[in-house]
């Protein structure tokens, strides 16, 4: 939508509007419970507005004003963020196959954050062949010698 020129927000509208649309027959199913009392359905408002609207707003917003590789790196993040969000708030305790995965994702976002950008001076400061010439790879096998 967005290359045919449609606004960021109305994109992301569109597209949650359209998921919440195709999941109102899952809360006509099974949502008795959560519309059972005022408190769950104040619950289930807040769960609606704050992590859910603010939190992929602000996370549109977000993804116009940077690259895609750090909204990617960032996206990554995502799960461990809410895994240790989990422990420390709510009191979750993963099992050792949780925080290997934990301590997986942190290694991976290490090696990214390390990694030199296109942009780096390092990358720029490369040699590089001679527009017009051939790299050893592209030349094929070494010739033999006659002897």
């Amino acid at each position: 939508m967005m290359h045919a020129g449609v606004p960021r927000a109305a994109a992301m509208g569109s597209v949650f509007g359209a998921g919440g649309a195709l999941l109102m027959p899952v809360l006509l199913a099974t949502g008795a419970p959560l519309l059972a009392t005022a408190a769950d359905t104040t619950v289930a408002v807040y769960v609606a507005l704050v992590p859910m609207f603010l939190g992929y707003l602000l996370f549109g917003i977000g993804l116009a004003r940077i690259p895609a590789s750090t909204a990617t790196t960032i996206t990554l993040a995502e799960p461990a963020v809410a895994t240790l969000l989990a422990v420390l708030v709510v009191g979750e305790r993963p099992g050792l196959l949780g925080w290997v995965g934990l301590g997986l994702i942190g290694a991976v976002l290490v090696l990214l954050s390390a990694a030199p950008s296109p942009s780096d001076p390092r990358m720029l400061s490369a040699p590089r062949a001679p527009a017009g010439s051939r790299s050893r790879r592209s030349r094929g096998p070494a010739p033999r010698s006659a002897a």
